[in-house]
Formats: structure tokens, sequence, C-alpha cells
């Protein structure tokens, strides 16, 4: 079963040309090139200003009816009606006057866009205006203001700006908004706008979740392939790592070192509710940075590893309780927690435990009560990671970076595998078509079990992480996320 599905569709191909132009002073000003003028289009395209010559270009225009607008402090404004057409230039020439002296204040804004009241808008809108009737001359400027839930103490999003449109970025959803415009001009003459209202739209049911890079930190997000929601979920400034969801799909667990250990914490899929789960035994093992932990087939514990300890906890921090200890000098690093076992409906657990040396690894099967230990991968030579059970409880995949021993933990040709749950038939998923020089980390079936999911990033450490998804085979690599690791795709 596939996670995407593809329809087909005409759509006409979008047509282009482009606009150039020359700004001088008038006449009476010597007609000199006008240097740093502000040119925009109604409709909008790039906005650009002219070079020291009085030049400007904008490229790549959908052919249509524009208005070129061209502002400058101190001097009168200037629109100018044009006609793109395909593949072709639109040269025009602006003339721009001093602007005489301003006696009085501008007059009332119009509103264009959004009409009051419109609801179920993005979490990006852009917001348009019309100056309506000003003194001759006015050069105008304006403060946009924006209310949240209809508090007054409003956010001023852009200040003393001159165009008639301002794009409202990284709003919230499920979320009222008031919004003005309010309107001053170089006599200082100021007119408050009215208020007008809009509301975004309801939170996505984004079914992807992983963790990207922001400056310094590490934060959770969850992004959904329809629309293009990317929401950050985590903003604590810590390094909030590993996101797991529930079973039922209504938290999210995840690692944060925000109290100087890995810890585990639960939130909602909206990122409020946070909960620290675990107390007195952070998430902490041989060369791990909270990794590892997994929610209960039931959704109602977490297991994790704390050294050579494997313990499970309710999900609200209550009944810590050990059920195994790890082999002599290891640590338990990683765990996975199925609902199958070999195609029957039966609880298995899957365990990594390390040594001090981070490729000194064994995979491990057990009951949910620790019994029943199964050596799955012996200590092969190479660093193994990431164990995790195919829905149907058939087979475990993991990672192995073989023939290369690397005491600070560098990989360099690490290679996604998948092996029975009897230990027979270990095949290499990742075969020919991964980069060379690369690694595939930190693979998982999606909630469907039709794609595995997986990060891939450059050996030296240095590169872009991105997150990669494959057929089961191995089959059909496809790029998805940027600057995204740690994937737990569950509901694409």
């Amino acid at each position: 079963m596939s996670i995407f599905s593809c329809n087909e569709s005409t759509v006409d191909p979008d047509l282009f040309g482009s606009i150039s132009g020359t700004v001088k002073t008038s006449e009476t000003e010597g007609s000199l090139p006008m240097e740093g003028v502000s040119i925009t289009t109604n409709p909008g395209s790039t906005a650009v200003t002219t070079d020291i010559d009085g030049n400007f270009e904008i490229k790549d225009v959908l052919v249509g009816d524009y208005t070129v607008n061209a502002k400058k402090e101190g001097y009168t404004a200037v629109a100018i009606s044009i006609k793109v057409r395909e593949g072709q230039e639109v040269a025009v020439q602006v003339i721009m006057a001093i602007a005489p002296d301003e006696t009085e204040a501008p007059s009332e804004l119009v509103y264009a866009l959004p009409l009051d009241a419109t609801a179920n808008l993005q979490t990006e809108v852009k917001l348009v205006w019309n100056n309506g009737k000003t003194e001759k001359g006015d050069t105008l400027f304006f403060d946009v203001i924006i209310y949240e839930n209809g508090g007054f103490a409003g956010d001023t999003i852009a200040k003393a700006i001159n165009d008639t449109s301002f794009v409202a970025k990284n709003l919230k959803f499920e979320t009222n908004y008031r919004w003005k415009v309010d309107a001053s001009n170089r006599a200082k003459y100021k007119t408050e706008g009215r208020e007008w209202k809009f509301s975004t739209e309801a939170f996505p049911k984004n079914g992807y979740l992983f963790v990207k890079d922001t400056l310094d930190s590490r934060d959770v997000y969850s992004w959904d392939l329809a629309k293009n929601h990317l929401v950050r979920l985590t903003k604590d400034g810590a390094s909030d790592v590993s996101p797991r969801i529930s079973p039922n799909e209504e938290l999210i667990a995840y690692a944060s070192n925000k109290t100087g250990e890995y810890h585990i914490y639960t939130m909602d899929t909206k990122g409020n509710n946070i909960l620290k789960v675990t107390n007195d035994k952070p998430l902490v093992s041989y060369n791990n940075s909270g990794t590892g932990f997994v929610w209960s087939p039931t959704g109602d514990q977490i297991l994790y590893g704390h050294y050579g300890d494997l313990y499970t906890i309710n999900y609200n921090g209550t009944g810590e309780t050990k059920i195994a200890n790890a082999p002599v000098n290891r640590h338990f690093k990683y765990c996975d927690w199925s609902s199958h076992f070999n195609n029957v409906s039966k609880e298995k657990i899957a365990v990594l435990t390390q040594g001090e040396k981070p490729y000194d690894n064994e995979i491990y099967l057990m009951d949910p009560d620790g019994s029943n230990l199964f050596l799955l991968v012996g200590n092969l030579e190479g660093t193994i990671s990431s164990p995790h059970f195919s829905p149907d409880g058939t087979k475990v995949i993991f990672s192995l970076d073989s023939l290369f021993q690397d005491d600070n933990g560098r990989q360099l040709n690490a290679k996604i595998y998948s092996v029975n749950v009897d230990g027979t038939n270990v095949v290499n998923l990742s075969g020919d078509d991964k980069t060379a020089g690369t690694n595939d980390l930190q693979a998982r079936f999606t909630a469907t079990g039709g794609k595995i999911a997986f990060m891939n990033v450059l050996n030296n450490n240095k590169g872009e992480k991105s997150i990669w998804i494959m057929d089961t085979d191995g089959s059909n690599r496809e790029k998805i996320i940027s600057n995204g690791e740690m994937p737990d795709l569950y509901n694409p």
C-alpha cells in the first residue's frame, strides 16, 4: 500500500512577460535619474528598487493588466497602467516631481482584502488597502497593526511602509484577528484606520513528525503533504528530539534536555499541554542523545532505557517499573514495541544494547515482561542502530555501517537492512541507490507499512540532514523533507 497517489489533471501553462523602466525627475528638476525608488505592481509581483541610473526590471511577470507604482519619500507617487504580454518586455518611463507641502491629514483608508470577518484563512494572509482621497502630492506611510483574539494590545507588523499591501506571516491556527492600517504623511499628520476582522483555519491534522535545526536549538515540527502546513511544535530553546505519536494519535512523546539531561515529555498534536513523564531516571545510556524510547501498543505506557535497566512508565509519569537488565557491561540504547509478532497478534519488544564503544551493538527480542530473550542480530563489525518492527511483526529493520569502527561514532556508509524475526534472510535495502559518501539512518516503517521513512546525511556529519521515503524493498527512494531528521510518519 502506497502512502501517495497521483491524479491526472490538465493544467493550463502559466505565461510570462517582463517589465522594465527608467525613473527620472521632472524637467524642472533636471530630468535626472532617480536611485532608490520603490517599484511595485498591482496585482502584486516582485518588488524592486531603481539602481544608480534610475533603471529597474521585474522578470517573470504573469501576463495581464497591471498598475506600476513608483514611490519615494519627498516625491509625488506615480501610477502607470500597462499590459504584460507573453514573452515581451514592457518598457515604461516614469517622471517624478517633488511633492508639494502637505497641509492636512490623509483621508481614511479604504480596505480591500480580506473582507471584514472573512473566515478560515491560511496562516499567511495578504492585507490590502487603498489610499482613498488624499491631498494631491501626499507621500503616505502606513503602519499595519494586528490584534490577536480581540485583545487590543496589537502588534505593529509593518511600520512606515509605502506599499498598499502587506503579507502577515506566522499567524496562529484557529485564531480570530483584528487588523487596521494607520496612515501618515511627511508632515506627520496621522489618520487611524478602522478595525477589520478575519479568522484562520483549523489546526491541521499533520501526519509527519520530524526534528529540524532552528538557530541554536533542535525542535519538533509537524507537516502535511497535501497543504504544505509546517508547524513548529516546541520552542523552548533546548534540544527537543525523537517525536513519537501515540497509538491513538492524540499525544506526541519526545525527549528534551531542557533540564540538563534528556527526559521524556508528552504534548498534544498542537504543541500544548506539555507534561514531563520521566522522574529521577532520565533517558541516558552509552552514546545516547535522547533516542530509543517507544509507546506501548495500547498507548498507556512508554518503554525506555536508563543505563543498563529497561523501564516502563505510565504516560502520565506514574507506575515506573523495571522489566529487564541489559547484558553485562551493556546499556539499553534503543527499543521498539510491536503489537504483532510473526503475523500473530502478540506483543514483542526489540532492544538495541550497546557497550562502551558506539560500534559494540546487539539486537535482542523479548516479551513485554522481559522474558524469553532472543539474540536477533549479534555484534557485527560496524555500528548497528535503530531497530524497528514491520507492522505485521515479521521483520525488523535497522542501520548497519559495516567494516568501519570509530570510537567517536562516525559512520562512513551506513545502510538499511531487514531481517526476519527468526534471524534469517538479512537483506540490504539501501542497495546501490544510496548516494556515495552518505549514511541511511533512523529507518522506520510508516504506520500503514507501505513505506520506510529514514534520514540521509553526508558521512562527515556536516551536511544537510534530509528525510526520505522508499518502498519496503528499498526501491523508489524519494526525498520529501530538507533539513529534517528523526521521522515518524503516521498519517501521511
